[in-house]
Formats: C-alpha cells, structure tokens, sequence
C-alpha cells in the first residue's frame, strides 16, 4: 500500500504536506512518497529536523521528483496533457501500474478530476465518477455527501452508482451497520424537484432497502442519513453554502468574544465548551473529499491545506487502502 502526497498543492507553501506526512509515519501501515522538487523537499526535512532525525525520515519515505506544478489558472485538460513534468501529471503515471496507490493533493480541483478521468480511467460500468465529502453530524458519526462537484448534473443511473458507492464506503471505511441512504431534494415528497430527481426517487426505492426518500438541505447535518445522493450543482452548493455559514458563525462569535472585558471573561469560562462544539462540527477531522468512480482512489484536500489537514487525510487513505474500497465498488458496479 503506497500513498502519494501532492506536496506542491496548498496555498501555504510545501511544508504542510512535509510536516503533515512526517507525524504519520508511525501510525500507518502505507508507505508515503512525497510528490514535488526533490532538492526543495529534502530541504525543508533537513531544516525542519534534526540530522538524526532527518536521516531517519528520508529513509521512510520515497520522494517522486516533479519540477513542475500545475497552477489554478491552468486549463485542466491541456495542463494534463502538457505538463508532464508537473507533480500530479508524475503521480498518476507512476499509479497507473500499481495496485494499493492513493494520491493526496490540495491542488487545482480541475486538474485533479481531469488527471483522474485521462490518466487513471473510470471503473468499467461507472457512468459517471463523483467527489464525495464526509460532513459532521449532531451524533458525531459524520454522513457522506455525494457527488459534491465532480459534476455539474446527473442522470438517474449516476445517482444510482452515486448510493452504491457511498453506501460501500460508509460500510467499508467508516464501519457503519444499518446504513441509511437519502436523496437531496428541496422538499421531503417523493414528487418534489426535476424530472430527473422524480424518477431517481422511484428507482433508488426500488433497488435500495436502505433508502429512506427525500432529505432537504437543512437536514444534511442532523445525521438523519449516512448517505446523501445529490446531483453535483446541488451537492456543491450545499456543501459551500455549509462552509460559509460555519465560517461566518465562527467569525460573529470570536467578534462577539472580543466586544468587551464581560465577554472576554466569559470566553475564557467557556473556552473549552466553545472549542468543543467548533471541533464537533469541522468537516476537515473526517479528511478530504474523494474522488471515487476511478480506478485508483484520490483524495482532493482544501486549497487552504495545513499539516493537520494532510495528516488527517492521509489516515482516511490508509483506510481505504487497507479496506480494499476500490476493488469492492469494482465488483459491485460490475455485478
């Protein structure tokens, strides 16, 4: 089992990724190789760590060399297509002939998904592959969201591999028993939304036990499914629209802490009531979102991404790895 790490993604620079794959080196059961500048990664190793402690590291990971990067502004395709240098482009060749590969990469989404589709491929049978998120929930279980981006719409047979897959994962990796699946819907009837989320009621009814109906977006965090099937325009929005809400909250209440000496008082009693509830409902603790439909799994972390955040992530993909997700969604779709 091998997980490659995109350590040129994050906004911040490439000693995020560094340091978030070094805290887990004795945790997993997966080799790491960092993927980037070689010169430029055993620098910062050398710097960061002591001599002994540098030696130590360098002789745990594998270094995948890569000059290049693909940026943002890039147009996904051709990036792929041209930059063969760059780190995602070296990451996906070296997958294609191995088994037990995992790519982390908090880089450019699109080139992410377009890399996935022409140099990975798609799992024979899938229509369509989907990015799914794991979102907290009130009773600390966390529900998966799926597609959340990876596509703008979806035809009924998608929402269908969608429930599958996510069903899949959420028993495999996330060890859940008496899985609910739901549909998102802007209302909880079976006749409410378009033509396509209509018929994907009646067919997910049909073929899922486990599929409770419709679920409206308020209800997403309740934990009332471990599933959620969306179409990925209005998965995307609800995902986005959660993170926005969670982030102006957090910033009104640090705002509303600071207003005077009372609140100040009040916000050193309360410290450890307030990080808990904070924590309780941060997304990045259940890792990145996964690209799954593919035929080797990747896991696209926030752009924004710190050394918690690749840690995290590299934890869920020693799961996947180790729970053989890929190779059971093969065999589902195919049956």
């Amino acid at each position: 089992m091998e997980i490659l790490i995109d350590v040129n993604g994050s906004d911040n620079g490439i000693e995020p990724a560094i340091i978030g794959s070094v805290k887990t080196l004795e945790k997993i059961d997966s080799k790491i190789t960092l993927v980037g500048d070689e010169v430029k990664i055993k620098d910062v190793i050398t710097n960061k760590f002591t001599a002994s402690k540098s030696e130590e590291i360098l002789s745990k990971i594998n270094i995948l060399d890569a000059k290049d990067v693909i940026t943002n502004n890039d147009e996904p395709a051709f990036a792929i297509k041209n930059k063969k240098e760059s780190s995602i482009v070296k990451a996906y060749d070296y997958m294609k002939d191995k088994d037990k590969t995992l790519f982390i990469s908090a880089g450019s989404t699109g080139a992410i998904m377009a890399g996935g589709l022409l140099k990975l491929k798609r799992i024979k049978g899938i229509h369509r592959p989907a990015l799914i998120t794991i979102l907290p929930t009130d009773d600390g279980k966390g529900t998966i969201l799926l597609d959340c981006g990876a596509n703008v719409d979806a035809a009924t047979i998608s929402m269908i591999q969608y429930a599958k897959m996510g069903k899949i994962y959420a028993s495999l990796v996330q060890k859940k028993k008496d899985i609910k699946i739901a549909l998102l819907n802007i209302g909880a009837e079976s006749e409410k939304g378009s033509q396509e989320l209509k018929e994907a009621n009646i067919e997910l009814d049909a073929i899922f036990p486990e599929f409770i109906g419709n679920i409206e977006p308020r209800y997403i965090l309740s934990g009332k499914a471990d599933v959620i099937v969306a179409q990925g325009l209005m998965g995307n929005t609800a995902l986005k629209a959660i993170e926005g809400t969670a982030k102006t909250m957090k910033t009104a209440l640090v705002k509303e802490m600071k207003k005077n000496l009372f609140s100040k008082l009040r916000a050193i009693i309360c410290k450890s009531m307030i990080e808990k509830a904070l924590y309780k409902y941060d997304y990045t603790k259940y890792g990145g979102a996964v690209l799954l439909g593919i035929k080797k799994p990747v896991i696209k972390i926030h752009g924004n991404a710190k050394p918690n955040n690749y840690e995290t992530a590299i934890y869920q993909a020693d799961k996947i790895l180790k729970n053989n997700l890929i190779e059971e969604i093969t065999k589902n779709i195919e049956e």
